[in-house]
């Protein structure tokens, strides 16, 4: 339960810094599709993501990565690597169990 909600705490605070970022809107855009979809998903009490938006997260994490190494912010190279990985597993296992 602690866990739960450290960790959405953490994906706002982190999606707010993407949308507040400077030098690139496409991590602007990452950042308020990530804020939107997971309020939608804790408004709505979804249990699990859709097959479709694996690949999304998938093409989310890369933008995070190649934008994060545009502007040299080794931040946002990490967040989209960690992003890119946790679609690939969940893609690969189908767990339901993305970093934790």
């Amino acid at each position: 339960m602690i866990n739960d909600i450290l960790f959405r705490l953490t994906v706002y605070l982190i999606a707010l810094y993407f949308i507040f970022t400077e030098n690139s809107k496409y991590i602007n855009y990452v950042g308020l599709i990530i804020f939107i979809a997971h309020l939608y998903k804790d408004i709505t009490n979804l249990k699990k993501w859709p097959c479709f938006t694996e690949y999304i997260g998938l093409i989310l994490g890369y933008i995070l990565i190649y934008e994060g190494y545009s502007i040299n912010n080794y931040f946002i190279i990490i967040c989209g690597m960690l992003k890119f990985m946790a679609h690939i597993r969940q893609l690969s296992y189908n767990d339901n169990c993305y970093y934790y």
